[in-house]
């Protein structure tokens, strides 16, 4: 009987020292299990709404090509239609029309759609949050479109046809663009709200089962050991079910403690995405030393040292996570370095109240950084390439076609100097001289132009010479920058002479027929020159024109125009005062600059005159000491002959700080070259605080 009775109880011991473990082994699998289906339930309604969202922005893409592609045709509108370039265009418009079709069914109807690629998938009606009205809205202004489009591709090719369905549906697109784009948008901020919102919970979701199972690994380990010294291989077992979930996520998951050494347990991916193995116990700063600066790696230990700190609110300095979507140095298995872009995200850890560790959770966004890079820059290009279309359609022809013509000078100037074989220290200054200047006259025409694009390569250009211009000692191998820029240069050369090679042919659009016509086109086009730059400085400025309307001779007319436009600037910068400036000293606020172009029997004669400043030949002298040309007595000496051809030397520039109309130095240095390449002669009269006066003659025949 008692032995019995010991058994009995024995029993019951065990019995119940074990339902608490299988209680919680119990109620730890059912979190976990409610956590998955959480997260398979959101992973499911994510791809839904992504696809929803895809088959969306397919529609919206669709209705942008159909009215890019009918503007071209638009442009095109004489051309042979049987011509590859109108047969393409047709193609892309008929096919753009029918898988928006497709797509608008499938949204409003449910169905299958298919992408670009080929690929297919399954989406089911938007009827909710509004998105019905939406979608019928966009179907009742896109079907007549769609029937106008229709009536238009059948009569495209025909040689009898004439321009009125396309201009109906060019008129038609034009006309709905904006209410597409609005249900469009709508569609798509209910989409991707609906997509925030399950990613958010999905990612709290996934965060809240990391911590439970940790959470229920330590009290395994420091209760049940206590309680249960004999149930070795159930811990190896409940150490073994953790191991699995580390080396099941997706994603690096480790935790930091005080002294950002990495916790003993981490994901089994985190080794796959640094490129590192055995991280258990290594300090995050020493994992990270070869990856990141060492501006990034103080600045990652400073915000950890901030989550530890209680008083600072976790959420309040989320926004100054450093290392988000951070360029990272790897080391792939194949010991390759490879670059890769990791998201770090950091979440405290509390343990009765007080933050015990930091949870980090670290992602691979390489493809999205990719992707976003790619389209950014896709977006940049279709900017520049309007922003030039813009200006070709408002800019007087003749100056575009020679800008191009002197554009593809500069390009075979500066790429024959980048050539020019040289290791001589005298010779690689002059290379960056001549270069200098190129660049320097290339920014000036197209800044006239508004033409940014070509603005902002030429200034990389001059930024890059300026660091070279820096440097004590020289090599070939230091100009091989100039290279990449010169190439960009090459290729929006390229572009922008395909744009105007597509708008028409023939004689210049807008060429004047009269010299008076020309005399107003030049007063107009450097009338806005001046408006932009004094506007730019804060300045009022009028501007006059007299002489003559065009200069017969291309090379000559090139070289007055280019002098002209860094000579206004000059004016502008240098000469005229600030408005507050001219009052203080009497004047009319608004400054006044004067050209004249004016031709004689055997040359041309610009005069250039400003009722601004005068020539400081004090700030000239003292500017002389400064770059270390001559000493002060010397300085003090020199004649106004000398300190003229002082400032028309390379480099020299009495603004203390370079801005985008001045401080290279280079604008002189130009006019001056130019001026002499031409055998030409220059005279400059100037008046302290009354006015400033160039004045160029140019011999009819280059000398």
């Amino acid at each position: 009987m008692a032995s019995a009775k010991t058994v009995h109880v024995f029993q019951k011991s065990i019995s119940s020292r074990y339902r608490g473990l299988i209680w919680s082994v119990a109620v730890f699998l059912t979190l976990i299990a409610l956590l998955m289906v959480s997260s398979i339930w959101l992973s499911a309604k994510i791809r839904n709404n992504t696809m929803e969202q895809l088959a969306v922005e397919q529609v919206n893409s669709a209705t942008q090509v159909i009215t890019q592609n009918l503007f071209n045709l638009k442009l095109s509108y004489g051309e042979d239609p049987n011509s590859p370039h109108i047969r393409h265009a047709l193609d892309v418009v008929k096919q753009s029309k029918d898988h928006l079709n497709a797509n608008l069914v499938a949204l409003t109807e449910g169905g299958t759609v298919e992408t670009q690629e080929g690929s297919k998938f399954k989406i089911s009606a938007l009827t909710q949050d509004g998105n019905a009205q939406r979608l019928q809205q966009f179907k009742n202004d896109w079907e007549p479109l769609s029937r106008q489009i229709d009536t238009y591709l059948a009569e495209a090719t025909s040689p009898l046809a004439d321009s009125s369905s396309l201009d109906l549906s060019v008129m038609g697109a034009q006309n709905i663009n904006e209410k597409l784009q609005a249900n469009v948008n709508g569609v798509l901020s209910v989409i991707n709200g609906k997509i925030t919102a399950r990613t958010a919970w999905l990612g709290w979701i996934q965060t809240i089962g990391v911590v439970i199972a940790l959470a229920y690994f330590l009290v395994f380990v420091f209760y049940f050991l206590s309680r249960l010294r004999d149930s070795d291989v159930r811990v190896e077992a409940a150490r073994k079910e953790t191991d699995e979930i580390m080396n099941t996520v997706s994603t690096g998951l480790f935790l930091l403690d005080k002294d950002l050494n990495i916790g003993s347990q981490y994901s089994k991916e985190l080794e796959s995405l640094i490129g590192q193995n055995e991280l258990a116990g290594r300090n995050l700063m020493e994992v990270l030393g070869n990856m990141i600066s060492q501006e990034d790696l103080n600045t990652t230990h400073g915000f950890i040292g901030q989550l530890y700190n209680p008083r600072v609110k976790e959420r309040l300095i989320g926004s100054l996570n450093p290392l988000t979507r951070q360029a990272m140095n790897i080391t792939d298995r194949n010991g390759n370095p490879v670059e890769r872009y990791l998201d770090f995200k950091f979440n405290r850890v509390y343990q009765d109240n007080d933050i015990s560790r930091i949870l980090v959770n670290v992602s691979d966004v390489t493809d999205a950084v990719l992707l976003e890079r790619k389209i950014e820059e896709e977006r940049e290009q279709n900017d520049l390439q309007l922003e030039m279309l813009s200006t070709i359609l408002r800019a007087d022809r003749q100056m575009i076609d020679d800008f191009i013509r002197n554009t593809h000078k500069h390009n075979i100037s500066i790429n024959n100097t980048l050539k020019t074989p040289g290791e001589r220290q005298v010779e690689l200054r002059s290379k960056i001289e001549h270069i200098f200047r190129e660049a320097h006259s290339l920014k000036g025409e197209a800044y006239a132009l508004n033409l940014h694009g070509f603005t902002v390569i030429a200034e990389n250009i001059e930024n890059e010479l300026k660091k070279l211009q820096a440097q004590s000692s020289l090599s070939g191998e230091n100009f091989l920058g100039l290279a990449v820029h010169l190439e960009e240069l090459m290729n929006l050369t390229q572009t922008i002479e395909d744009l105007v090679s597509r708008l028409g042919h023939g004689e210049p659009i807008g060429t004047p027929q009269t010299p008076a016509a020309g005399k107003a086109r030049m007063t107009d086009y450097y009338a806005r020159l001046v408006s932009d730059v004094a506007e730019r400085n804060n300045k009022v400025v009028d501007f006059s024109y007299s002489g003559v309307g065009e200069v017969p001779d291309e090379g000559l007319r090139t070289t007055i125009h280019e002098i002209a436009v860094q000579l206004l600037r000059n004016a502008v910068v240098h000469g005229i005062e600030a408005p507050a400036v001219r009052q203080s000293k009497r004047k009319l606020e608004a400054g006044h600059v004067r050209m004249e172009l004016r031709e004689t029997e055997n040359s041309y004669v610009l005069r250039l005159e400003d009722d601004g400043n005068g020539i400081d030949y004090d700030a000239i002298r003292n500017k002389a000491v400064e770059m270390g040309k001559y000493s002060a007595e010397r300085a003090a000496s020199l004649s106004t002959k000398e300190l003229l051809m002082l400032m028309f030397s390379s480099g020299f520039s009495t603004v203390a700080k370079a801005i985008g109309d001045a401080g290279r130095g280079v604008g002189l240095d130009v006019i001056k070259d130019r001026v002499n390449a031409l055998g030409g002669k220059i005279n400059v009269s100037t008046s302290a605080g009354a006015y400033t006066r160039f004045t160029f003659t140019f011999p009819k025949k280059a000398v």
